[in-house]
C-alpha cells in the first residue's frame, strides 16, 4: 500500500480495477484518487477543526454548482478572503446577501450559502450527525436546505466524508468521461447514467473520480 493511500482504500482500488480493466489507464496517468484519504484525514481532527471541515465542504459545492471550475475557485478565493480565510457560519452571516454580491456570487449562492449557515449556528443541523449517517440518509438530510441538491450532497460524501459508493450521473463531467471511455456516439443522459452505479458499486466513488480524469487523457 502506498503512503498515500488509507487503509482498505488499497485493496478496494485494486479490487475496483480488476473488475474495470477499462479504467487501468486512466489510473496510470491519474494515480490513486484524492477522496479515498478523506475519511481517515477527518479522523485525526479535534472537534473544532473537523466542524470547520465538514462546514467547507457543504459550501464549497454551493459555489461550485453551475459553474466551470476555474470561475468557482475565483468565486471561492475572493469568500475565503473575505471570511479571513476560514469559511464560517459566523462570519459568512456577518457579510450578508449584499456582500456575497458584491464579491459575485449569484442571488442564488448567497441565499443557499447564508441558509446552510443559520442552519449550523442554530444547531438544527448538526454536522458531526452526518458522519454517522449512510449515503441516503446523507442525502436526503442535505437536500431539505435551500439551494443544495444531490450533486451537492455527492460532492460532500465524496470529497469531505471519504465515502467509497457514491455516483454522480447529473455531473456533465462525468457523463462526459463515460461516453469517451465507452466510445459512445451520444452524451448519456443523467437518467440514463444513474442505471450504471450498480456496476461499480461498492466501489463507486472510484469510477466517478476516474471518469473525470478520463477528460484530462
Amino acid at each position: 500500500m502506498s503512503a498515500g493511500t488509507a487503509p482498505g482504500g488499497a485493496s478496494a482500488l485494486a479490487g475496483f480495477l480488476s473488475r474495470h480493466p477499462e479504467f487501468q489507464l486512466v489510473h496510470d496517468s491519474a494515480g490513486e484518487p484524492e477522496f479515498i484519504m478523506a475519511a481517515a484525514g477527518n479522523l485525526a481532527l479535534d472537534a473544532d477543526r473537523l466542524r470547520a471541515r465538514l462546514f467547507e465542504g457543504l459550501s464549497v459545492p454551493i459555489l461550485h454548482q453551475q459553474l466551470s471550475g476555474t470561475v468557482a475557485r475565483v468565486l471561492e478565493a475572493r469568500l475565503g478572503e473575505a471570511c479571513g480565510g476560514e469559511l464560517s457560519p459566523q462570519k459568512l452571516l456577518s457579510l450578508g446577501a449584499d456582500r456575497m454580491r458584491a464579491l459575485g456570487l449569484s442571488a442564488s449562492k448567497a441565499r443557499a450559502l447564508l441558509g446552510l449557515s443559520e442552519e449550523v449556528a442554530s444547531g438544527k443541523l448538526e454536522l458531526e450527525s452526518l458522519l454517522e449517517m449512510d449515503d441516503e440518509a446523507v442525502t436526503a438530510r442535505l437536500c431539505e436546505l435551500w439551494g443544495l441538491g444531490p450533486w451537492s450532497a455527492h460532492m460532500f460524501l465524496l470529497f469531505t466524508l471519504g465515502r467509497m459508493d457514491v455516483w454522480a450521473p447529473a455531473d456533465l463531467g462525468v457523463r462526459k468521461g463515460y461516453a469517451k471511455l465507452y466510445e459512445l456516439e451520444d452524451l448519456p443522459s443523467a437518467r440514463e447514467l444513474a442505471l450504471q452505479k450498480e456496476r461499480y458499486s461498492p466501489s463507486a466513488s472510484i469510477a466517478t473520480w476516474y471518469l473525470w480524469r478520463v477528460l484530462e487523457l
